[in-house]
């Protein structure tokens, strides 16, 4: 006997006349003897319209083979439904081996004896020649065949079409690779040519989980807009019919968990959350748990009961896990009732690719959503996401404060102080006026910027192993003293204003440095959905940044005549080191070169402009390929 099966697989139902009643796949008892419980219908004693191919006779433990079901070219018969598996020729019920891909929208595998080792229809669609992709198990060696159940329609299907033998062998046994043809056990056949599939005029189907998301299923997904294109990181569908809840879950790009959750808002914590999880084995387990709000342990798997929810279906199918449950109607969790029925709740979706420990699962690396607004589960079609106006503002805020206003400010102060001596405005000297603005407005957005961060976590929360967070701090830290110290500054030439000088320096360039660090960090945060090519945006920045402070460096040491007192320009105070330092540069007049200073900052002013706008865009837009596609009508 096979080992007790955990996935349920609906009933292997094909074209039924006039009713049109189809299945997506064999019940679970088909496992065993590939009958597909059709009431008292039994197989066609004929010789079966269909045949079975292999890439090879042979194959190495652990290495693939293309297995191709179909039907001859002289009896063109389209497959219905059907169940396909490798068995061992000593042990003919010993299923071995596993399907890796497979047809995503006409066939799905599942577990019958080990993960993956069964491959039957998803589609009601009349169907061609079907192929798959089979690995050898590395713990056997010796004959296998394929053997399936394949019907043409409700009444009609044949059970036992099988290939040809194939040898498992060790991985240095040196293989002849030809088609392996099936063999016929009562009659000839027709020359094994398998049919094509026919063009088809409608587009690609799309995974199961997309199917009924337009007028039957309530569906959400991430990213937004993902679902009419099949494309999502993750996706939920909740599908109810009478008290019965059904849910759907699956993520993209091989996670190690995906998991929905019942919440009373948009933010995480205080959730009753569903896990689907793939252990190291590729067994798929269905958890549920219960989250924590900023604080350890998160997620709890012993706070929240694990009968409430019963698996119907799981799979793991090029890189897309895949698990399909019930919920009870009602349930308790932590104090707290669930009720499906008569309650609105916000879907939550979330991804990711590792585990804290075993009983815990890892952060969500590849995708979180929630939905904007608490909904009725028995409602249908796709739910929007929650606004991200505020966390898109706070970036657009730094962005724009510490690439743009901070850095103009700085060099203004630092290479300009002796530029357009005898103009004023506001009764000050031109550079420090725009230094003063530039720097305010940086100021402000970054306090701008800071409280719209806290609004939209709901407070302050631990940073942990947050780099952007933990930098972003430390920049909103020193930013925030720097016009009170400015403030209380010590009047030019008393003892006192060394310290101010080389304090207000350090703080001022430190705030920058981090702040431009801080934005770097950002490109890979999962909500800020920037496209990884946001690097070298900010790369090709620094870069022009660092330049351009080269080029004016070098003109100011050029313009006083020596290192040392190219200093005198190069810094933002005269008197950084203290006291009156002796020099022959006329201060009533505007220094040597100064035109081509100005021609210089006239090309960096308009292009670190730029850059900033561009990465503000970025932001506001992100992401920016789905908006762009929006945009162009794709």
């Amino acid at each position: 006997m096979l080992p007790r099966k955990r996935n349920i697989i609906f009933a292997l139902l094909v074209l039924v006349p006039f009713s049109e009643q189809y299945s997506s796949g064999a019940p679970p008892g088909a496992c065993e003897d590939q009958l597909p419980r059709h009431e008292s219908i039994v197989p066609q004693s004929s010789a079966p319209p269909y045949l079975i191919l292999t890439s090879s006779a042979q194959v190495r433990q652990g290495d693939t083979l293309n297995v191709t079901i179909g039907s001859p070219a002289g009896a063109p018969v389209p497959i219905g439904g059907f169940l396909l598996q490798a068995r061992e020729i000593q042990n003919p019920d010993a299923i071995v081996g596993k399907f890796v891909s497979v047809p995503a929208t006409e066939t799905h595998v599942t577990t019958c004896a080990k993960p993956n080792d069964t491959v039957t229809h998803s589609s009601p669609a009349d169907k061609g020649a079907l192929s798959f992709r089979w690995q050898a198990p590395t713990d056997f060696l010796g004959g296998v065949e394929f053997r399936a159940t394949v019907a043409q329609s409700y009444a009609t299907f044949w059970k036992g079409v099988e290939s040809p033998l194939v040898e498992v062998v060790t991985p240095d046994t040196e293989i002849t690779t030809q088609m392996a043809q099936s063999t016929s056990t009562t009659t000839a056949r027709a020359p094994p040519v398998i049919m094509e599939n026919k063009p088809k005029l409608t587009t690609q189907k799309l995974d199961e989980i997309y199917q009924g998301c337009a007028d039957t299923k309530l569906c959400f997904g991430v990213p937004q807009n993902c679902i009419e294109k099949g494309d999502c990181k993750a996706i939920v569908a909740v599908f109810v019919a009478g008290d019965v809840y059904t849910f759907e879950v699956q993520g993209t790009g091989n996670p190690k968990y995906v998991a929905a959750a019942l919440s009373l808002d948009t933010k995480m914590g205080d959730d009753s959350a569903m896990e689907c999880v793939r252990n190291n084995n590729g067994i798929i387990n269905l958890y549920t748990s219960w989250t924590y709000p900023k604080v350890e342990p998160y997620v709890k798997r012993s706070d929240s009961p694990q009968d409430i929810v019963q698996l119907l279906q799981s799979s793991t199918i090029d890189g897309k896990l895949y698990c399909k449950f019930t919920r009870d109607a009602v349930s308790t969790v932590k104090g707290i009732k669930f009720d499906l029925m008569n309650k609105k709740y916000n879907l939550m979706i979330v991804s990711g690719d590792g585990m804290k420990d075993p009983e815990r699962v890892g952060f969500h690396t590849i995708a979180y959503e929630s939905s904007g607004e608490p909904l009725a589960l028995s409602s249908v079609g796709t739910a929007a996401g929650a606004s991200k106006l505020l966390l898109k503002l706070h970036g657009c805020f730094m962005v724009a404060a510490w690439l743009g206003a901070s850095s103009l400010g700085i060099i203004l102060a630092r290479y300009y102080r002796q530029t357009w001596v005898g103009r004023q405005l506001g009764g000050k000297d031109i550079w420090f006026a725009y230094h003063r603005i530039f720097m305010m407005t940086t100021w402000l957005l970054t306090m701008a910027g800071f409280v719209l961060i806290l609004i939209e976590a709901r407070g302050w929360s631990d940073t942990g192993d947050n780099p952007h967070a933990i930098t972003g701090i430390i920049t909103v830290v020193l930013c925030f003293l720097q016009p009170i110290g400015a403030f209380f500054r010590p009047h030019p030439g008393t003892n006192k204003r060394i310290y101010f000088n080389w304090t207000h320096w350090l703080a001022g360039n430190t705030a920058h440095i981090l702040g431009i660090v801080t934005i770097f960090f950002a490109v890979y945060l999962q909500k800020a959905e920037l496209p990884a090519w946001t690097t070298f945006v900010l790369a090709a920045f620094v870069a022009f940044h660092v330049v351009m402070h080269l080029v004016l460096t070098l003109t100011a040491c050029v313009s006083d005549g020596s290192i040392g007192s190219a200093r005198v320009n190069a810094f933002p105070m005269k008197d950084m080191l203290g006291g009156t330092r002796p020099t022959q540069i006329d201060r009533t007049g505007d220094a040597p070169y100064s035109g081509f200073r100005r021609l210089l900052l006239g090309i960096y002013g308009p292009v670190v402009l730029l850059f900033a706008l561009a990465v503000v865009c970025l932001v506001a837009l992100a992401p920016i390929t789905e908006t762009y596609n929006n945009i162009m009508g794709a």
